[in-house]
């Protein structure tokens, strides 16, 4: 039987640890250290961390991301 691939992801502002997950897994989480808003995928090979700062313009809310790759 195969076993089934994990990652460890962790936050690229602070380093802190934070979620285990398998390839195809989605999370959108704030960092408890340092409060940055993270969107994690992970993949295949990896994961991939998208930090999302919020913007609001003219009473509309919404998260724009910038892109980190790990």
């Amino acid at each position: 039987m195969t076993e089934k691939q994990t990652f460890i992801s962790s936050c690229p502002i602070c380093g802190r640890t934070l979620f285990k997950g398998t390839p195809d897994s989605y999370i959108e989480v704030g960092c408890p250290k340092c409060k940055e808003y993270l969107k994690i995928t992970f993949h295949e090979y990896g994961y991939q961390v998208h930090i999302a700062k919020y913007m609001k313009d003219n009473g509309i809310s919404s998260h724009t991301p910038d892109n980190k790759i790990i």
